[in-house]
């Protein structure tokens, strides 16, 4: 009787992992203290997920491994995989004989893991016991391959796996098509489904809309409004995710007529958009400057009972501040909290960016203490804009020390926090500090891009230090950075206000021989020397 009063309370102190409740786990808890019942109603924790581990391993008889399976399996989902490994282990020297499903857990911590050589280790392992791995073994690995970014190798391995014989399921290509689409391969994705519809596995809704929204996503939004038009053929229903896909692809590219006939086919099928098809909508409107559309959007959504999210307030916040009304912005910023919106990082970021842009630079500084005031972490995009906005208005001291407080505290600078300043010192004729902070880049593990080094040949010809421009030029090459005319202008306009009018035509004739292109700055330039030395002759 007590036991069975035990086994009940039990039952029900833990309705969230009723599935570890195997009757020896049962056994193991009705005997022991009450405080148990403790352990057990808190599973979801990975010391408790242990802890029952250890109990059962020393259990006499052993349990079966099912009942293992079923806490690697926990442990796995709380992505604890290291932990997971040395309690595999244990059960090889108790003598636990693994299933398929003991080592397909191990195979997935591996690839978790990226030790891909081990998970195939792994399989060769299932090959030896006499064990035929299933399609969820197999599709394990090929999603690992793909996580540690091989795809190709996720693809090889699918061939030949298909060669032998084995079957896979939706869930297999799905991994793959997957894979394919966030590396960019859409064309490769399209083809494996068109092979795959070939087979006796069909895709589904989610497959297709993976296509759908990759094709989208990279502007293929004809591909991609045919492909929905085939499955609508095949009798198979889209549903919110296909479309707003394809209202996301459509807005990309102004076919708002395209979007207006989707919109219309979704209300006739009965699907209603819901928050992001909302905010798709809301950041296409004011990309086009449409704010009176974008918030009549956003207080429709409301209208049909949608709250708006922190990514609704964020992309209208954004949307007033691309079009120079901060003031609106900042009303909206100070609205949210009525709709139980709490303003995050890329709130504050939004105004920051919008103040310093607009030269309000003490509001700007405002928010930013604000965001400690709030606990908020401001992130090396509201430090950077933080530094633009003092470097622009001539408070580089500020800005500098700002640096100073990121460059070891955190969050650590990126190029472009370090361009910034590299420009602002070169524009006040400080170009030893520049060049400092340039260094300091590489010694901090940083690569300069482009725009670095475009900031710092412009910065040395305007300080007349033409010699070095040019040797930054050269390194460019060999650091297999490409100058684009930005470089070449700059460089040209050194030479000419040095009187080597000469050198500076034969980087044009370089730029018109097949450099980056020439335009009006360039010739510009060139017309203005010519013109002095015509004045001086």
């Amino acid at each position: 009787m007590l036991c069975t009063a035990t086994t009940t309370r039990l039952r029900y102190a833990i309705p969230k992992f009723s599935v570890f409740l195997t009757p020896t786990i049962l056994r193991l808890f009705s005997h022991s203290p009450p405080q148990n019942a403790k352990i057990i109603s808190a599973f979801d924790a990975i010391d408790d997920a242990v802890t029952l581990f250890n109990r059962l391993i020393t259990l006499q008889p052993l349990p079966s491994v099912l009942e293992f399976n079923m806490i690697l399996g926990s442990i796995v989902k709380m992505k604890h995989y290291p932990t997971a490994i040395p309690l595999w282990k244990q059960m090889g020297l108790r003598g636990i004989t693994p299933s398929i499903v003991t080592l397909s857990i191990l195979i997935n911590c591996y690839c978790h893991l990226g030790e891909m050589g081990f998970a195939f280790s792994v399989l060769g392992m299932v090959f030896k016991r006499g064990i035929e791995p299933n399609s969820i073994t197999l599709t394990i690995l090929m999603k690992g391959l793909c996580i540690n970014g091989e795809v190709r190798k996720a693809m090889d391995f699918h061939d030949r796996v298909v060669a032998q014989g084995f079957l896979l399921d939706e869930v297999s290509y799905g991994t793959l098509i997957n894979g394919l689409c966030k590396i960019g391969q859409t064309r490769d994705a399209y083809q494996l489904l068109q092979k795959m519809e070939e087979q006796v596995v069909k895709p589904n809704i989610v497959i297709y809309n993976m296509i759908i929204d990759s094709l989208c996503k990279n502007g293929l939004v004809t591909e991609a409004r045919d492909l929905y038009s085939e499955i609508v053929v095949e009798g198979i229903d889209p549903d919110i995710f296909t479309y707003t896909s394809l209202i996301y692809g459509f807005c990309s590219v102004d076919q708002w007529g395209e979007v207006t006939q989707l919109l219309g086919e979704m209300v006739d099928k009965n699907i209603n958009p819901n928050v992001y098809t909302f905010n798709i909508l809301i950041d296409a409107l004011c990309k086009k400057g449409m704010l009176i559309e974008a918030q009549g959007m956003c207080n429709l959504m409301i209208e049909r009972g949608l709250p708006p999210d922190n990514v609704t307030f964020n992309t209208l916040m954004s949307g007033y501040c691309l079009h120079n009304n901060v003031g609106e912005a900042r009303k909206l910023f100070d609205t949210v909290v009525e709709w139980g919106v709490v303003p995050d990082v890329w709130s504050y970021n939004i105004l920051i960016i919008g103040y310093c842009k607009s030269k309000r630079i003490d509001e700007a500084v405002s928010l930013f203490n604000e965001m400690h005031c709030r606990n908020l972490v401001p992130n090396i995009v509201t430090y950077s804009s933080l530094i633009d906005g003092l470097c622009k208005s001539g408070r580089i001291s500020y800005a500098w020390e700002i640096f100073n407080t990121i460059i070891d505290a955190g969050p650590p600078p990126n190029v472009i926090t370090y361009n910034i300043l590299i420009d602002a010192f070169c524009k006040i004729q400080h170009i030893d500090k520049a060049i400092a902070l340039f260094n300091l880049m590489f010694e901090r593990g940083l690569t300069p891009n482009i725009s670095s080094y475009n900031i710092l040949v412009n910065g040395y010809c305007k300080s007349k230090r033409i010699d070095e421009a040019m040797n930054l030029f050269r390194e460019m090459h060999c650091k297999n950075l490409v100058p684009d005319s930005v470089t070449y202008n700059s460089l040209i306009d050194g030479l000419c206000k040095s009187g080597r009018i000469s050198y500076a035509w034969e980087l044009f004739k370089v730029m018109h021989d097949g450099g980056p292109p020439v335009d009006v700055v360039t010739y510009n330039i060139l017309l203005d020397a010519f013109h002095k030395i015509q004045l001086g002759s």
